[in-house]
C-alpha cells in the first residue's frame, strides 16, 4: 500500500534493532556475568612446594609513605611462583618465631589466591615472643621437616621463603641436620637499605634500621642446607631452581576445581557489531 518494498522494510528496522542490541549487550556487560564450571585437575602426586611467607613487623617497611611494603611484595611473588608451576601442588605458610600452616599443598590456584589474601597479614598471628627485637626466626623452619607439612606421598619436598632475612641468630648446624635431603629450602630476599618501618602518622621508627648484613646470612643459611638464594625480582630463576629440585614425575588427578569465565569482555567487545553498523547507516545517509 505504501510502495515499500520487503528489503526497504528491513532496511528501516535495521537502526532500532541495532540501537537494541547496544543497549542489550552494553547492560549485560554492566552485570559483570560470570559462568562457571567444575573441572578435573591434573598434577604431580609425587612432589609438592611450600611457600613461607614472612609476617614480622619489619616486613612492613617500605620506601617513604608512598612505598609498596615487603611484605604487598612478597605476597605478589608468592602468587606469580604459584602461577608458574601449574602441575605442582602449592601450599602456604606463615613465618614469625614459628612456621604455621595456612593452606596445605593443593593443586587449586584458587585456593592459594584466597589464602594469600585472605589468611596472611602483618603478625597475623603475632609471634610468640615479647617484646620490640627481632621476631623472625629462620630456626623454625627446622620443622617443616617433620610437622606434616608436606603430604604423606611428597617425595620431593620445595619450599620457598620469601623473607627480609632479619633473623634472631640461628644454629645453622640443626637447620642443615632438619633439613639437608629432606627439604630443598630456596630463600627470596625481600628487602631495600632505604625502607624504614613506618609508625603513627607515616614517621620511621627510630628502632628499626635495615640488616645490611640480612643478604649474606640467607645465602650462609642457603648453603648450609643445599638450597638457594635469590633477590627479589627474580622470580624466573626462582621456578627454574624449584623445577631442577621438582624433576620430572608422574601426573595424576589431582581433584576438582571451580573455573570460573567473566563474559562482561565478550558482551562489551559484541556490543561494536551494532555500533558499527549504526556508524555505517549514519555515513551513508550523509553521502
Amino acid at each position: 500500500m505504501l510502495g515499500l518494498t520487503p528489503s526497504s522494510r528491513l532496511a528501516d528496522l535495521g537502526a532500532p534493532v541495532a540501537l537494541v542490541l547496544v543497549g542489550a549487550l552494553l547492560a549485560l556487560a554492566a552485570a559483570q556475568p560470570v559462568v562457571s564450571s567444575v573441572r578435573p585437575r591434573e598434577g604431580r602426586a609425587d612432589a609438592e612446594v611450600l611457600v613461607i611467607v614472612d609476617i614480622t613487623r619489619s616486613m612492613s617497611a617500605r620506601k617513604g609513605r608512598t612505598g609498596t611494603p615487603r611484605f604487598a611484595r612478597a605476597v605478589a611473588a608468592a602468587k606469580e611462583l604459584r602461577s608458574a608451576l601449574p602441575e605442582v601442588p602449592v601450599g602456604l605458610a606463615s613465618l614469625t618465631d614459628r612456621v604455621l600452616p595456612h593452606l596445605f599443598p593443593t593443586i587449586s590456584e584458587n585456593a592459594f589466591t584466597a589464602a594469600a589474601d585472605r589468611a596472611l597479614g602483618i603478625e597475623r598471628p603475632p609471634p610468640d615472643r615479647s617484646g620490640r627485637g627481632r621476631a623472625t626466626a629462620l630456626g623454625a623452619l627446622g620443622a617443616i621437616s617433620t610437622q606434616n607439612f608436606y603430604g604423606a606421598k611428597a617425595r620431593r619436598k620445595i619450599a620457598v621463603v620469601l623473607t627480609d632475612g632479619e633473623s634472631t641468630p640461628v644454629d645453622l648446624g640443626t637447620l642443615r641436620a632438619r633439613l639437608l635431603g629432606r627439604v630443598t629450602v630456596l630463600f627470596v630476599h625481600v628487602w631495600d637499605p632505604d625502607e624504614r618501618v613506618l609508625g603513627p602518622g607515616g614517621v620511621p621508627e627510630r628502632a628499626y634500621r635495615p640488616d645490611p648484613l640480612s643478604v649474606a646470612f640467607l645465602a650462609e643459611a642457603a648453603r648450609a642446607v643445599g638450597g638457594g638464594s635469590f633477590v627479589e625480582g627474580e622470580t624466573e630463576r626462582v621456578v627454574s631452581a624449584a623445577r631442577r629440585a621438582l624433576g620430572e614425575g608422574p601426573i595424576g588427578r589431582q581433584g576438582k576445581e571451580l573455573q570460573s569465565v567473566e563474559l562482561a569482555p565478550h558482551a562489551a567487545l559484541a556490543a561494536l557489531a551494532p555500533l558499527l553498523y549504526l556508524v555505517w547507516r549514519r555515513n551513508l545517509a550523509s553521502t
